[in-house]
């Protein structure tokens, strides 16, 4: 009797335990690994992005695809968890681009749209060293780049 006590104990710090573990590892996956900033509900497994230079200006970041969501919904959503970032608006190859920036400009976010359509296609994070000028952040995505 006391050996089958035990053995109820067991599983049940067992699966208390696989619990724990499991939605630890989903909380740290609601940040990205590069910027530290939220990920929207339901993204995982980033793509890394090259390092790159933006107006001499190193960069890297993670590239997220997104299936089955509206622009305007996202969008929305970072508005309400990038709290202090501006957002910065265009079109480039018939693709919405939306940007939201840090005010020193290290951090980005940017969600793009599916061709001439109301759907994501994708979300991206960027962190820049050193952070990118306002005329450089302002024209970002808009497929022509200002470097000051």
């Amino acid at each position: 009797m006391k050996g089958l006590f035990l053995v109820k104990c067991f599983l049940l710090i067992t699966v208390i335990g696989g619990a724990a573990c499991l939605f630890a590892s989903s909380v740290s996956s609601t940040s990205d690994s590069v910027t530290g900033l939220p990920v929207y509900p339901g993204l995982a497994d980033p793509n890394p992005l090259p390092r790159a230079n933006v107006c001499r200006k190193t960069m890297q970041g993670d590239f997220y695809m997104v299936m089955g969501q509206k622009v305007d919904v996202v969008v929305d959503w970072y508005v309400k968890h990038l709290v202090g970032f501006k957002k910065y608006h265009a079109v480039t190859d018939h693709r919405s681009q939306d940007t939201f920036f840090n005010s020193d400009g290290t951090q980005e976010v940017t969600v793009t749209g599916s061709p001439n359509s109301t759907e994501v296609f994708s979300s991206s994070y960027g962190r820049f060293e050193p952070g990118l000028a306002e005329p450089e952040r302002a024209s970002f995505n808009t497929g022509k780049q200002v470097c000051k």
